[in-house]
């Protein structure tokens, strides 16, 4: 199995309400690929991490993969092109993560 992890902040742009909406929109958008893409074996989002104000991420991406491959495909697939494209404009400082499990 392959696990997937991405860590986002949010873009400093938008209100309060703005990222808690772009959170929900992330969260269901990408959770929603495990019904639609090949080979994932799960997806959780996290939206709320503790409030320790120590942590580097405001929204975590968990995920596992059958193999190199499915994660290879789930990159290319169109549902996650879509997700990914409204992802990327709303968050910044990506950071990730891909290992054997």
């Amino acid at each position: 199995m392959v696990k997937h992890i991405v860590m986002w902040k949010h873009g400093d742009n938008f209100t309060k309400d703005e990222k808690k909406e772009h959170a929900k929109i992330i969260k269901e958008s990408l959770e929603a690929l495990k019904d639609k893409v090949p080979g994932v074996i799960s997806i959780k989002v996290i939206t709320e991490p503790l409030p320790s104000g120590s942590g580097d991420a405001d929204l975590i991406l968990d995920s596992s993969f059958e193999s190199v491959e499915a994660l290879n495909n789930y990159q290319v697939h169109p549902e996650h092109v879509k997700a990914a494209t409204f992802v990327r404009s709303v968050v910044k400082d990506r950071k990730c993560i891909d290992y054997y499990e």
